[in-house]
């Protein structure tokens, strides 16, 4: 088997089997190599903006003679697959808002496309919140640690919509329902990143400040609310 990051083996995880898979920002290739050496993908094409990671693709394609079910393509995101090229897309390693950017940048192949994979690196509420307002339903999430950090992963479906309220926007829907139990540590991070931004907002006596800091305590409460549901599981 195939050795990769824990952060690519649940991505790969992920990706419905037998599909036609595009890997946006594939960088050297790995997770484009594992989807096909490991049978989750019929074919691949890996997407690459930049000039240094699309040749280093394009050399880890040939080096491992996967050239018959990898196409690395020179491109920006959606901007290089053709309407119904691919099932499935992987966006993994950027900003929320850059995800959302490719997402919009070509809506005629996103609209043919079944399934997303996406691996935020931030902004992971805004991701959120424009996925159920564009058709789609986030059905899976998952958290991995890995090199002190914690990377959030989701898979969302077109077809039936969703709503999220606050706490399943910021913190994930599926995360929730299934107490996932890193979840707590990425609740803990937020609560005294807040606790410590509603400290420095008290300090001020601008009208504005003050409200920011009303707006960030009733979000701290959801969140503590949240830690302590957490903490009963199994109780």
């Amino acid at each position: 088997m195939m050795k990769i990051s824990r952060r690519l083996t649940e991505i790969a995880g992920m990706v419905s089997p037998g599909t036609r898979v595009a890997d946006i920002g594939c960088d050297h290739a790995l997770l484009a190599a594992y989807l096909v050496k490991e049978e989750i993908a019929l074919y691949v094409i890996g997407v690459e903006v930049s000039e240094g990671p699309y040749r280093s693709a394009c050399r880890a394609v040939n080096e491992l003679e996967l050239s018959e079910k990898i196409e690395i393509r020179k491109g920006s995101g959606f901007k290089a697959l053709l309407p119904g090229e691919v099932g499935a897309a992987v966006i993994a390693g950027m900003g929320g808002s850059t995800i959302i950017g490719i997402l919009e940048e070509n809506p005629v192949v996103t609209a043919g496309i079944g399934q997303l994979v996406l691996q935020p690196m931030s902004g992971e509420k805004s991701l959120r919140r424009w996925l159920t307002s564009h058709g789609w339903s986030i059905y899976s999430e998952s958290i991995v640690a890995e090199a002190e950090r914690f990377y959030v992963v989701m898979a969302a479906k077109q077809g039936k919509s969703m709503e999220l309220n606050e706490l399943e926007a910021e913190y994930g829907p599926c995360l929730i329902k299934d107490r996932h139990p890193l979840l707590i540590k990425i609740l803990e991070k937020s609560i005294n990143s807040m606790q410590e931004i509603i400290e420095e907002l008290e300090k001020s006596t601008g009208e504005g400040t003050r409200k920011k800091a009303v707006e960030l305590y009733e979000k701290l409460v959801l969140a503590k609310g949240l830690k302590e549901w957490l903490y009963t599981v199994g109780e």
